[in-house]
Parts: structure tokens; sequence; C-alpha cells
């Protein structure tokens, strides 16, 4: 890393933009992604950006000078910020520099150059913590409106907004206080006492501050857990008001529900008497309750009191269907289910299409791109910076550059039309970036090339592999591409490898099963075989069941059988009252792309609803 007083770059790094730039014209290349997919001919399309190019080691001296001016900007070193943003020029290193560099300029009270520096940066490219140092500083409190509804933490600079708005008398009070309620469920006292005394009333003032100070006896994250908690909150409620005291049954059916506890959930839920109370977490929640047990007139009650964003989210469009279905009521069924379907292609979109009698389709409804475009495309100066900075991360290894290749190309490609995200997808394929291919194909939503959105590299050996160890090659894709995007060499944070994520312990404990070194591991072929017996391995160990098996692939084995109910449950509602977010994510992205796969492959088993299928009793 180099110092903040000089502008060289390591040797290694002048070193591999000469190798990229003798290897570039060798690189391998699969064929086009979907050059087989359409007999319409190129689509004629306005003319992709044509931003002007830098040299590649003009791209390779910003990253190698980038990190050290970020830390520069975070600690107030406008020197070196300055130095960096001269010459980084319009690219997604200068935008995270520029940011970062505002917090710190705002936190200084340097309000001059704040807004000097705050006009050069593109309104998509604002974070929302400068966003909110720039209100602060004009003192326009309408952001701070929306903010006053999150009841978690909230970045400092907004922070600072949302109780400089209340100092003001800019707040709805209620809503304040339901923040401060929020905030002391969420264990971040110290917020909560300075908004409380923003608002007027301190914790220690003996008025309405003191008095939701009292609830952290019910609501605390300790507290909630008590056996007695619900005990407590009763004794308490003749000195509590309405709203009070909704939040905190609130707090408890959350805690219930996340359990799986869910007819103690609702009966907790049931006592909050103005549901206006509820967070949308707390509302989604006591809706899965309601779900779990398939009380439809219960959940069609709940989702009618949900926010009208959450009402127009697909997940509670379907339910609420089929919560009217359920009731025989299809004739209010049937519209909500057009508005789920028309979503996208997300899992409840398929669901809901289902129920209206309607297969998947993977049949694209553009042509691919003209190879001419696909080429300026590639010329593109921010796209080019993207992929030096990709090319030269596999050569050097360095995962790091490979994110800020990603960073790159989203910067790149933000506010594309669709048909230049398509022809961006294509150069992605080409250049074998194949998350950023999968990245730009997906945000279509007019425009569809199923080729492109559902990558399928590597194919001879996941097909081989997922033969030997009897599992569905979709099921498969559908897994990596939730897991890696098809990046070789990724890792999580928690030190899963490859593309199909496997852990190293996980591995060495197949490779002494199925007789192979463990440091196939990090090979494609080996983590494609290990990957793909450990999944045969976790649907036997699941009761033969794909849905619990890629719940247990994500949180391991032993949850995905402590999520079963005592009798049989729908797929879809098992997977849907997960409590772990990311793996209730995962279970039915996964599934969704498996569908998708199969539909590609020419499978039979086109149905998500047959898919998901029925999870056994525990």
């Amino acid at each position: 890393m180099m110092t903040k007083q000089t502008h060289s770059w390591p040797l290694a790094i002048l070193a591999a933009a000469l190798i990229s730039a003798c290897s570039s014209s060798n690189q391998p290349a699969e064929p086009a992604a979907s050059a087989a997919a359409s007999n319409a001919g190129p689509t004629a399309v306005a003319p992709v950006p044509s931003r002007a190019a830098e040299s590649e080691a003009k791209t390779l001296a910003d990253y190698a000078f980038f990190q050290t001016a970020f830390d520069a900007a975070k600690r107030g070193d406008d020197m070196t910020a300055q130095q960096f943003l001269a010459q980084a020029g319009n690219s997604a290193m200068a935008e995270s520099v520029r940011n970062e560099w505002l917090k710190s300029l705002a936190l200084r009270g340097q309000w001059a150059t704040f807004q000097q520096e705050y006009r050069k940066l593109e309104a998509a490219g604002r974070s929302q913590e400068v966003q909110c140092y720039a209100a602060l500083n004009s003192g326009d409190y309408s952001m701070a409106a929306d903010l006053v509804q999150e009841t978690k933490r909230l970045a400092p600079g907004c922070t600072r907004l949302v109780e400089a708005a209340a100092a003001a008398g800019r707040l709805n009070s209620d809503a304040a206080w339901r923040r401060v309620r929020g905030l002391l469920s969420n264990s971040q006292t110290t917020d909560a006492r300075n908004l409380a005394a923003a608002l007027g009333s301190p914790f220690d003032g003996g008025g309405q501050g003191a008095q939701e100070y009292s609830l952290l006896s019910v609501i605390g994250k300790d507290a909630r857990k008590s056996a007695s908690a619900a005990a407590t909150l009763s004794a308490m409620e003749g000195g509590l008001s309405r709203a009070q005291s909704s939040f905190a049954w609130g707090v408890l059916g959350h805690y219930q529900a996340k359990n799986q506890n869910m007819a103690i959930a609702l009966s907790y839920y049931g006592r909050a008497a103005d549901r206006s109370q509820l967070s949308d977490e707390q509302l989604e929640w006591y809706a899965r309750a309601a779900l779990r047990l398939q009380r439809w007139d219960e959940l069609a009650g709940v989702i009618a009191a949900m926010p009208s964003k959450l009402q127009k989210d697909p997940t509670w469009q379907y339910w609420l269907a089929r919560s009217y279905a359920a009731q025989g009521n299809h004739s209010r069924a049937r519209p909500l289910y057009e508005q789920a379907a028309a979503s996208g292609r997300n899992f409840y979109a398929l669901m809901a299409g289902e129920e209206l009698g309607r297969r998947v389709s993977t049949q694209n409804n553009v042509a691919d791109a003209a190879r001419s475009e696909v080429s300026r495309m590639a010329n593109d100066g921010a796209i080019k910076r993207s992929l030096t900075l990709f090319q030269n991360s596999k050569l050097n290894g360095d995962a790091k550059m490979r994110r800020q290749a990603q960073a790159e190309w989203r910067f790149a490609t933000r506010g594309f039309s669709e048909d230049h995200l398509l022809t961006a997808a294509q150069v992605a394929y080409d250049h074998q970036f194949y998350d950023m291919a999968i990245n730009s194909a997906d945000r279509t939503d007019h425009k569809l090339n199923y080729q492109l959105r559902y990558l399928s590299p590597f194919k001879d050996t996941t097909v081989r592999y997922a033969s030997l160890a009897g599992v569905d090659p979709a099921w498969v894709y559908g897994l990596i591409r939730q897991e890696s995007r098809f990046v070789m060499g990724a890792q999580s944070s928690v030190g899963a490898q490859g593309l199909m994520q496997v852990m190293p312990a996980t591995a060495r404990e197949i490779a002494s099963k199925i007789g192979m070194s463990s440091s196939e591991l990090y090979t494609t072929e080996g983590n494609i075989r290990m990957g793909t017996w450990y999944m045969a391995d976790a649907r036997r160990r699941l009761q033969n069941n794909e849905v619990m098996a890629t719940a247990g692939y994500n949180a391991g084995p032993g949850r995905a059988r402590n999520w079963q109910a005592d009798i049989p449950l729908e797929g879809a509602i098992y997977a849907e009252t997960i409590p772990f977010d990311e793996t209730r994510d995962y279970v039915k992205k996964v599934m969704a792309n498996a569908t998708y796969y199969a539909s590609l492959f020419n499978e039979p088993k086109t149905s998500l609803k047959q898919r998901m299928g029925v999870i056994p009793a525990k």
C-alpha cells in the first residue's frame, strides 16, 4: 500500500498491467450465452455509451491509491482526498472517497467545502448518510419524516438529522416516541436517550421519557426472553398509553413468532390494540404466525393492517390472495394473484402465476445484442475500467480488487436502458465476469434474455457430478446462482469457498468419504463435486426433501429439522416462516432459480409449487 505522499504504485501492479496487456487477446471466452436463443436477428438499440477510456496503467494506479485515499478521507486528511479525486475522474472509486470525505467534512462543520463537493456527486451516488448531512445543513427536515418511521439504528448523520428535527418540533410526536421504543427494544439506548431529550422529555426527567424507559423491563433483548415478560407487561398496562402497550405486545409477539411459538405469538399480537404501533418486521411476523397455523381469516386481517408498501409486496399480495381463496372468495383472490404474477421473476410471481394456471416461461422476447454494439460497449471507458480491474484480480488472485471491479461495473451501468443492460450483460459474459452478467440481465423488467439472466457455465462438469450424486442439475444451478453467482474464487465472511460455497471443514469430511483430496475444494471441478455430493447428503438426511435440504445447506441440517412443524406443512409456508432472514430469502431464491433452470434445460419439473411440495411432520 502506498503512502499518502506518493502517487507511484507497486511494481506488482505494473507487472500485472503488462501481463494483462500481453495476455488479454489470448483469454479464453465461452461462446455467446444466447447465440441460439433467437432467430430474430440483432436488435436495433440506441447508441451505447461512449465514455473516454483510460489506460490500464491509469486504472491500476487509481486502484493502488484508492484505499489510502479512502482511509485518509475518513480521518479528515483533506489534502490526500483532494489529490485522489483530482486524478480518479468519474468512477466508483472517486464516488466512494467523495462520500467518505463528505461525512468527515460534515462532522467537522466544514460546510462550504461540503456543499461544493456534494454538488459533484450524481444524485444516484449520494449515500443516505451524506444526504442526511446535506439536509441537516440546509435545515430541510422532510427526509427526517420518513427516517423517524425506522425503529432500528440509523447511520450517525441520519440520527443527527432526526434529533435536530425533533428539537425543532418538526417531527410527528407519536412517530418519534415509537422510534424511541424501537431503539430501546434494539439495545440502542444512547440513541433512544438522545432522541427523548430532543423531544423535550429526557429519561431522567420524570415525564414521558421516563415512562418509555421503564418499558426496558419488558422489551429489552434479555427481558423479552423471560417467561414472566407477558405477566410483567400485563401488570404495567394500567400505567401505559395505548401506543406504549401495543408496541410492547408487538415486541413480545415478534420474539415468540421468531422462535416458532406461533399460537403464543398470536395471543400476544392480539393484545396490541393499536396495530399502527407495530414495526414492519413485527407485522410481517404477525402475518407469518397466522400463516404457519393457517388461520386464513386472521392472516387477511393482519395484511390489511400493514402499511401500503408492505401490502404491495408480492409476498403479501400472494398470501392475501391465498387467504381469500381458502375462504372461498376467489373473485377477490384473482386480482391479487395477477398483481403478484406481474411483479417480475421472483418466487411469488411464479407461485401466483401457477395459481392462475400459467407455466414458467424462459422464452426470450428480445434478440441478442448486435456484436458491433457489444464491441462498442466493451470499449466504453467505465466498462473498460471495470474489466481491467476484473482481469487483473484474476491474474493476481486479489479478491479485494475483484470487489472493486464489481463496484465499477455497477457504477458504469447505473441508469442504463434495458437494451444497454443486456448489451452490457453480454460483454460481461464474454469476459467470464459472470456475476456482473447476471447483475445486468437481472435488472430488466420488459426485455428479457433468460440465457443471460440464468447463466449455466461449467455445464458438462456440473451435470456430470449432479448425475453421479443423483441430484437435479437445475437445483444445483439454482443453488450456485444464489451462493456465488458463478464466482470461482468466491469466499464468504465465514470462510466458505468457491462456486458452491463449501466450508473447508466440510470439504475435509466429504473428501474422506468419497476418496478425493480436500485441496480440490479450491478447483472448479473439485468444488462442484463436493457441493453436489453435499446436496445429495443433505437431502438424504432431511427426509429426501429438496426444500429442507436447501435450508440445511445454508443454515445446517439441525436447524432445518427444527423448523419443521408437528404436522405436514406446505413447502411455501415452511419457507416463508424460516426465522433466519438470510435462509428464508435463500430458500425462496434457490427454488425459484431451479424452476427457471428446469425450463431452460427442458426438464419436466417446471412447477414451483410441485417443487416446493409438502414438508413432512417432525
